[in-house]
Formats: structure tokens, C-alpha cells, sequence
């Protein structure tokens, strides 16, 4: 699929509405596109005819309906378009029951949606189908919604937004909930500074970020605001989410009470590691907390060295080489 997958809703006139409210639904929950106007059937139109202008898109989407499929149709109507020609195109063909009508029950056993008693359900199933697809995942769609975790699917699921909840709560509905974003960013934040806390998210999102705290939480914002994720910070502190929590299509939850508690090492060894991983904001901290503890001192100045050099604080550099001796450090070799 492109990166942003295209769906052509076909539908009849009279469920225009749904449509629309369902394509709203797809785009704010995927990365997807939808068709919506060149998919209404005209009055007195075909609807296999105009489905048929769907073969254009990534995903043809049916939605079903008495107005849309009034009569039983002979197989040969409807099997080359939805089989052989959909195939030939490289298209996605799924079907969306608004109401029983009589539609091929052979859709039943493909990528089919029931919306008939519960359209919210079958959307939301619909936006699992789609991620499942996305990450060519080969496991059983989930099809679980657990009653008391409907707020937090409302909230923060269904839509963009930022939800706090019981550290029990959280861990369930990240389970429960995962195919429903493109990712779920767990992140520790009890005892955790700002910097532990960006750093550990930055390699969760796989990007470099080698800059000052403050530098780094912006780029994490940007990032997150443009993508379809969960970020659950957990245990934060109030900094920790007026730096971090980034608005846009990415909702966040918040713990209440922590999950994990994992201590960090205090060691130079691991400021290395972090420097050559390039998470220089962690690793500007934990130097110089080693450096107040008197441990590796002149080793702890020729990386804070290195480090002030990189975010162009020249005066610190200086100011560091003046009482530690230290040199620009050519120990480390990052490429």
C-alpha cells in the first residue's frame, strides 16, 4: 500500500451520511484517504457500475444496504468485478453491512463488517482490519472491546485525545487496543528525568536525537502530532507532560500510578553506550553527575567536552578544558 492508503466508499444515497461520518472516522484512525462523493450512487445508477470506479483506489469498501443492493443478483453480475477484476488491480475489497439486504452471503467470509446492530463496533474493526493489513500482520483480527474500557476507546481510541487511568488500566487497554494505532510507546517516567524520558521515547520512534532535552521533547511533538500512535506515559511528572504530550493525531495516556520501575545504570560505561547511540542529552546528565561524584573525572570532562562542542557551547567546552585538562575526545568512534 502507498502511505496513505485510499478508500473509495461506495454507497447509496441514502447513506450518505454514514459515509461521510465513516470516512471521517478511517482518516482520523489511519493513514487513509477516503472517496466518499465519487462513491455515491446517483439515483437510477448501478451500484456493482459504481463500485466498479472504486478499482482505482487501494481498498473498494461496500457498504451495504437495502438502497444500495435491493435485489438478489445473479452471480455473474458481481463475481468478476469483486474477484477477478479487483484482483488484476491490486485492489482490497470489503464490505460494510448497514442493514440486512439480500448481498452475497460469499462476502460474509471475507473482509466483512456487521454493522447492522453496531456500526461503532464494526468501525472500530474496520480500523483494526485496516492496521493488521498495514503491518501484514498474519494473526486473527482482534475482536475484543472490554465493556469498562469504553471510555478510554472513546476518548482516545476513537478519536485524538488525552486520557489518565489506573496503571492496571493503562497496561489492559494498550493490549487490548494496540491494532487500532500504528504504534504503542510505552514509556517510564517515575524518577526519570526529562532527557531519560525523550531519549527512551526518541529510540522507541527510531529516530536520532542528539541534541538538548528541550530540542529533542520538540522534535518528539512534531513527529508524534503528524502520526496515528498511543503514547502512554507512565507515572509522569507535570513537566514531563507539558514537554512531552503532543496534540495532533497521536492521544496519549496518562498513568496514574506506575508500571514500570526500572533503574537506570550511573556508570560511565553507560554514558558511553548513550553517546554512541547518540542520545547526548542523557548522557550530558549523567556525566555530570559522575563528575560531581568525583568518578572518572577527567574521562566524564573529555565526553562533556565533546558534547558541548556538538550543541556549539563553546564557553562550557572551554570552561571544562580549563579545569579538567581535557582535550577534544578522539576515543570515540561513532561511524
Amino acid at each position: 500500500m502507498s502511505l496513505r492508503t485510499t478508500f473509495f466508499l461506495a454507497h447509496a444515497a441514502a447513506d450518505h451520511e454514514f459515509a461521510l461520518e465513516f470516512a471521517e472516522f478511517l482518516e482520523t484512525g489511519c493513514e487513509a484517504a477516503c472517496y466518499v462523493e465519487e462513491g455515491m450512487l446517483p439515483a437510477g445508477g448501478d451500484f456493482l457500475r459504481k463500485a466498479e470506479e472504486g478499482l482505482a483506489a487501494d481498498v473498494l469498501m461496500l457498504l451495504l444496504s437495502p438502497d444500495a443492493w435491493p435485489v438478489r443478483r445473479p452471480r455473474p453480475e458481481w463475481e468478476p468485478l469483486l474477484d477477478r477484476q479487483a484482483r488484476e488491480a491490486n485492489v482490497k475489497v470489503a464490505a460494510f453491512l448497514l442493514e440486512e439486504c439480500p448481498f452475497p452471503e460469499i462476502l460474509r467470509r471475507r473482509d466483512f463488517f456487521d454493522g447492522a446492530h453496531d456500526r461503532l463496533r464494526a468501525m472500530r474493526l474496520a480500523k483494526r482490519w485496516y492496521w493488521q493489513k498495514r503491518r501484514a500482520s498474519g494473526a486473527a483480527l482482534n475482536t475484543v472491546f472490554s465493556r469498562d474500557l469504553e471510555p478510554l476507546y472513546r476518548e482516545i481510541a476513537d478519536r485524538a485525545g488525552v486520557w489518565r487511568a489506573s496503571g492496571e488500566t493503562a497496561v489492559r487497554f494498550a493490549r487490548e487496543a494496540a491494532e487500532e494505532f500504528e504504534a504503542v510507546l510505552w514509556v517510564p517516567a517515575r524518577g526519570r528525568t526529562l532527557a531519560q524520558v525523550s531519549g527512551h521515547l526518541g529510540a522507541q520512534l527510531e529516530v536520532t536525537l542528539e541534541g538538548p532535552a528541550e530540542q529533542n521533547c520538540d522534535r518528539i511533538r512534531h513527529l508524534l502530532a503528524a502520526r496515528r500512535c498511543l503514547l502512554v506515559l507512565d507515572a509522569p511528572t507535570a513537566g514531563h507532560e507539558t514537554a512531552l504530550v503532543p496534540g495532533g493525531r497521536t492521544s496519549t495516556l496518562i498513568t496514574e500510578d506506575p508500571v514500570t520501575l526500572t533503574p537506570l545504570p550511573e556508570t560511565f560505561e553507560y554514558a558511553r553506550e548513550l553517546i554512541a547511540a547518540r542520545r547526548n542529552a542523557e548522557a550530558y546528565e549523567l556525566l555530570h553527575r559522575l563528575l560531581d561524584a568525583e568518578i572518572a573525572p577527567e574521562a566524564c570532562a573529555r565526553e562533556l567536552t565533546w558534547i558541548c562542542e556538538q550543541w556549539g557551547r563553546v564557553g562550557e567546552a572551554n570552561a571544562l578544558r580549563f579545569y579538567y585538562g581535557a582535550e577534544r575526545p578522539t576515543q570515540l568512534v561513532l561511524f
